[in-house]
Parts: C-alpha cells; structure tokens; sequence
C-alpha cells in the first residue's frame, strides 16, 4: 500500500531546483517567509506554517492576509492569528520537554518542539496521519550574520533588503524590518533534525531528503522525481 505522503518544502538555496509543476497533485507544506514567492508565482501549497514566536510576530499582518486571501487549506501557528476554521494553534512545549514524537491531532495541544520549523512541520504532518514525508530544501547550510542585519538581543532584524540572500531560495525572502531568530545552522538546527530521524525510524515514519543541497546525513536521501513516481504507482 502507498503510503500517505507530503512534500515538506525548506527554503534553502536549492528550492531553486524544483519544477514546481512536478508538484501539482500532491500534498506540499510550506513555511515562514516563503509565502512572498507563491504570490509571485501564483502558487499555493496545501499547508502552512510557523513555529517561531519572533518570525510570527513579524509576519502577522502578511499571515492574516494569507489565511484570508490565499487558497491554502489549512495553516499552522503558535498563535490564534485568525479566527478561520482553516487556521490551528499549536500549544507548544519547551524544547527537549518531551522525547516522544506527536501521534495525532490531539497532540496540537501537547506539542513538543522539535527544534525547527522544517521539523515542527514534519510532526504536524504526522500528526494529520502522513506515513511518508519527503524533504525538498533543506539545506541546513546558513551563513549565520548577513551584512544587512543588525543584532538585537537574541534576534536579528534585516536593515536593508539584501540584493543577494544566501540562505535562501529567493533573495528577497527577507526584507527591511523583518525580525528572526540567529539561525544557529550546525549548533541547534542540524542536532535536532537527526533526533527527528531517530524518533520517526521508531514510530515506522519515512522521511526521505530529496535536497539537492544538503549538509544532513541523518535521512536516506533521493530525487524528488523517483519518490514522486513511487508515490503514483
């Protein structure tokens, strides 16, 4: 049997390799500041979120719009941005509060941090009851300080919007007054991606990392075209 499956889009750098026209008919989650490029592209995906209190904040007018304006099915916050049936708070617990990964939707009340938005979306998807979850743009490669961004405390704000973002996969993914956490790529980003995988080979959950670019090893890895035909056998 096929197993349920989602694509979990990351917005590193190599997002620029996918046909986003492989992707018509199946199940696609997006995340953060990414939604400036579907309005753009005049493309959606079946789900959204954030699970960052700073980037939330930052974005919230521009989220509200979405949910109000954009054909996206379902979305996923850390706050009750909207009142729209379509939107789902997730009460988040403190990272590393929990060792077990989410079950299913009742877990949106107990939910533990998984440390990143790509993997926080991943746990949202299994809880939704996705057997299979395939990972495009997860580079996990940042350059942690850009020449545009000025330091805060322990969050970074974009001063100007730079010509040239390498850290994602269009440059203007940021822009002036955009606020975020320090990325922490190799300290906090790539730990926690590896404690997902382990936690997902116990509970029988497929992850499959189908980056072009990518510094994780903790995923088997493939191409999105041949887990795509799979998923149409």
């Amino acid at each position: 049997m096929t197993k349920k499956t989602v694509i979990v889009m990351g917005n590193g750098p190599s997002l620029k390799d996918i046909d986003f026209d492989m992707l018509s008919g199946f199940d696609t989650y997006g995340l953060n500041s990414a939604y400036r490029a579907y309005e753009r592209m005049g493309w959606y995906p079946k789900y959204f979120g954030c699970f960052d209190y700073i980037v939330t904040n930052s974005h919230r007018d521009s989220f509200k719009e979405l949910v109000e304006t954009s054909p996206i099915e379902r979305f996923f916050f850390l706050e009750q941005l909207h009142e729209s049936k379509k939107v789902q708070k997730i009460w988040l617990l403190p990272y590393g509060a929990s060792d077990k990964l989410p079950q299913d939707e009742a877990d949106f009340y107990y939910f533990n941090d998984g440390g990143s938005s790509g993997a926080n979306a991943s746990q949202t998807a299994i809880c939704m009851g996705y057997e299979k979850i395939i990972l495009v743009g997860v580079d996990c490669s940042y350059v942690e300080f850009l020449p545009e961004t000025e330091q805060e405390g322990i969050k970074l704000r974009i001063g100007k919007t730079p010509k040239k973002n390498p850290n994602y996969w269009f440059d203007d993914y940021q822009q002036e007054g955009d606020e975020y956490n320090i990325p922490r790529g190799t300290e906090f980003h790539a730990p926690t991606w590896n404690i997902l995988s382990q936690r997902a080979q116990k509970s029988g959950i497929e992850i499959v990392n189908c980056s072009t670019t990518t510094t994780l090893t903790c995923f088997r890895t493939s191409t999105l075209a041949e887990e795509l035909k799979k998923k149409k056998c």
